[in-house]
Formats: structure tokens, sequence, C-alpha cells
């Protein structure tokens, strides 16, 4: 018969008074999924809380299960995370009195061409990271858009060229930069899930109005040059233009814009950058 094991040893347990705090103790990239509409979506998860001063250590373990009973294949719903990350800080009692979490994803969505409507599919990178202690706790939403961007500049020369022209060229010139633009929006939220999300993200697409295509044909290849040509924007109009529907959501507390043209004539590209009332993050992540 094998003796049975006895472990007594817990050396994350250990106290003492030379012990300093810590930031941040926890786990980064863990690996786990959860339910987006019909979708069943991977995301890597930073799970971690504080450390007071005096313990060697947090529960790490704790942590892991709980994240498998209230994370794993749920929702992504900030009712739902707020119930996690509470059970979470209260499996680290005594030790620590704030957690935090990153969840990184790729958003799924469809998607529908300008004229013709043939359907597409889209993942926006997005990310949720929220903030908590015993009584408080703060959401913020960070996503990312790509469209085109035509510059202002470049369709008045254009047309220079072609009034230049005597007779009709067999050509017409091309903007000398016309490119892949991608809009990087965080917010602080009141409360947000999945359709509140998408909503968002439709809105800056909505206001830039060159967002990319999946699926086209001809007809709609025509309707983005004409949007393209209609909306012609600077970096800086870009970020004043997503920055303008933001303050308009009631449920929005701060945010910060940035937009980055990927210049075709340039080996360097153009960026802008507008911040709104957007509250520092505690300093927990450690990415």
């Amino acid at each position: 018969m094998k003796p049975t094991s006895q472990i007594q040893s817990d050396v994350q347990a250990e106290t003492h008074h030379a012990l300093t705090a810590l930031n941040w103790v926890g786990m980064g990239q863990i690996q786990s999924s959860l339910n987006i509409g019909t979708f069943n979506t991977p995301v890597l998860l930073d799970l971690g809380v504080n450390l007071k001063a005096g313990y060697r250590g947090i529960h790490m373990s704790r942590l892991y299960q709980i994240h498998q009973d209230y994370f794993l294949h749920q929702k992504l719903h900030g009712d739902q995370f707020a119930t996690f990350l509470k059970m979470a800080l209260e499996s680290q009692a005594e030790l620590s009195d704030q957690i935090m979490m990153k969840t990184s994803l790729q958003f799924p969505m469809q998607t529908k061409s300008l004229k013709s409507e043939r359907p597409g599919f889209r993942n926006y990178p997005v990310q949720v990271i929220v903030e908590r202690n015993a009584t408080t706790q703060t959401n913020f939403l960070q996503f990312e858009v790509l469209y085109s961007s035509t510059c202002p500049q470049s369709a008045s020369l254009s047309m220079e060229i072609l009034k230049s022209q005597t007779t009709m060229p067999e050509r017409l010139p091309a903007t000398p930069h016309a490119q892949r633009s991608r809009a990087q929006v965080r917010v602080q939220i009141k409360n947000f899930f999945d359709e509140r999300i998408r909503e968002l993200i439709l809105l800056t697409e909505g206001v830039l109005k060159t967002p990319v295509q999946t699926a086209v044909k001809k007809a709609d290849e025509m309707e983005f040059a004409v949007l393209n040509a209609q909306n012609l924007m600077f970096c800086e109009d870009a970020a004043r233009l997503v920055a303008e529907a933001l303050v308009s959501q009631a449920d929005i507390l701060g945010f910060s814009v940035f937009c980055e043209h990927q210049e075709s004539l340039h080996p360097h590209n153009a960026s802008s950058l507008i911040v709104h009332n957007l509250k520092a993050q505690s300093g927990l992540t450690f990415s």
C-alpha cells in the first residue's frame, strides 16, 4: 500500500516584516475564451493583484480556479467581469486590496459591402482593462479601426495636374498619397457589453466614412473611390472627427484617440492624438 502524501509546507504563506509591497503579482497571457454573440472567441487574460508589505506571495492557483468558474466561456459583460473580479479579490483576503485584469481578443463582426451588400467578416483588435478595489470598479475599452485616408493636399495636386492637361489624359493622375490608416480608441466607460463595443466600433467607422472593405464588386470599389474623394482628411482631421463623436456619448467618461496614417509617399507615418478626461490607470498592469 502506497503511503499517502501529506504536504505540510506552504512557502507562499511565509510572512516577514522586511518583505516589501508589490504593485502587481499575477499571471499574464492566460489562454481562455468568452462568448460574443454566437462566437466562442479565444482571449488572452492578464490577471493580478497588489501584494501588501509583509507577505511573501499570493494564492495564485486560486486566481486561476476562479477564472475557470467565473470567466471562462462567460459573456463579455461588465457585470460578469465585476462578479469575477470580486470573487478573485476575495480569494486574496488580507494580502491584497486591488485587482486588475486585461482581456485581449479579436472582436468578431459581420460586414456588408457598400453597394452590393456582399457579406464579409472582420476581426477587430480589442482590449478590455478593468481595475477594482473593495468599492470601486473602473472600466477601459480599447479598440482599433482600419480606414482609408486620402490626403487633401494630394487631392489638390492631382486636380492641378488634371487641369493643366490640354487634352483628356488616358488615365487620371493618382493622388501622391492615399493610405490605409488606423484609429486606436481608448474609452473609460461606465459599463460595457459586447453589443456596446460593436456600437462604438461602428460609430468610429461611421464618422470616418471610409472603413476598409472585405468582399467587394466593381460597384463597391467605385463607391469607395467616391467616399474617399468626399472625405479627404489629414490625420489631425480624423482624430477630431472621432473625438467629436465620443464626446456626445453619455456613458463615456473620458477617452483618447490616436490616428496613424501609414504614408504611401514617405517612409514614415503621420500621427495625431487627442486625450479628453481620461483617468490614468493605477499602474497595476505591467504592459
